[in-house]
């Protein structure tokens, strides 16, 4: 996948000092890793309390992209934000699982509404 035109049609949002990052289809290698230098960007600019890093649209993901999106959520917690992993589809759950996938310390709500009252929560 071209990252340039995976990060063109990259939308987040900022919603109650919240980062709403939708990741549309198919994510590669590439595009991953200039997704987490987008959102650290914003969470400094913005001084975001929380970023909902929304998967939804995702339908595949393999071990090493979603490890980069945890390492991305590692550092955002770092410049002092919380991220909730949204809308991974049962699927996508049940491969990373098979593949023993480490999810660390990470939150998952299913709806976005789940992930902004996890944010609140806090």
């Amino acid at each position: 996948m071209n990252d340039s035109s995976f990060l063109s049609g990259l939308k987040i949002q900022i919603v109650n000092n919240c980062l709403l990052v939708p990741v549309n289809g198919a994510i590669d290698d590439d595009s991953v890793i200039e997704l987490r230098k987008k959102i650290l960007e914003k969470v400094k600019a913005t001084c975001a309390k929380g970023v909902l890093i929304d998967l939804a649209s995702v339908k595949v993901i393999d071990a090493f992209t979603f490890s980069i999106l945890v390492e991305t959520a590692r550092m955002i917690s770092i410049l002092g934000a919380r991220v909730i992993f949204i809308g991974i589809q049962a699927g996508v759950a049940s491969a990373l699982v098979d593949l023993d996938v480490d999810f660390g310390n990470i939150y998952t709500g299913v709806t976005m509404e789940d992930g902004f009252d996890m944010l609140q929560s806090k």
